[in-house]
């Protein structure tokens, strides 16, 4: 009983070290966080079925599909970057957010999927977008 305790826990041991530990990086997220967030560094990339969440060492949390294009960009705890590239928001939005909040209001978070856009603010307000840039829904 007790070594197949010590063969479970070996196992389980082993299978946490895979998940934490950096796999090999697709060169499109390389090249997307050498170009977005140069000060920081891949410090794991993790399958996730088709898909990849990646974690930067500033603790940016990156989401990829599996064309490995962008779907979210978490920047929220992040020690280096503490709003989304400007460059990966798109302008309807910055538009949006600098009309309707004031100047030191910044977007943390950014999700795209095929229809919607949502946007988290650092004042914790969520916005929702439709496909043509309008707004949808607001989270207080």
């Amino acid at each position: 009983m007790k070594k197949l305790m010590i063969i479970c826990a070996a196992i389980a041991s082993l299978t946490t070290m895979a998940f934490c530990t950096k796999t090999d990086n697709n060169p499109k997220i390389e090249s997307f966080v050498n170009t977005y967030f140069p000060q920081a560094t891949i410090a794991a990339t993790v399958p996730d079925g088709r898909e990849f969440d990646v974690m930067l060492s500033d603790n940016t949390k990156l989401e990829f599909d599996r064309k490995v294009e962008w779907k979210e960009i978490d920047c929220e705890h992040s020690t280096i970057y503490t709003f989304v590239p400007s460059a990966l928001v798109p302008q309807q939005i910055t538009d949006y957010v600098s009309q309707k909040y004031p100047e030191n209001t910044t977007i943390v978070k950014i999700s795209k999927d095929g229809r919607n856009w949502d946007i988290e603010l650092n004042n914790d307000i969520e916005i929702e977008f439709n496909k043509n840039f309008e707004v949808i829904d607001i989270d207080f």
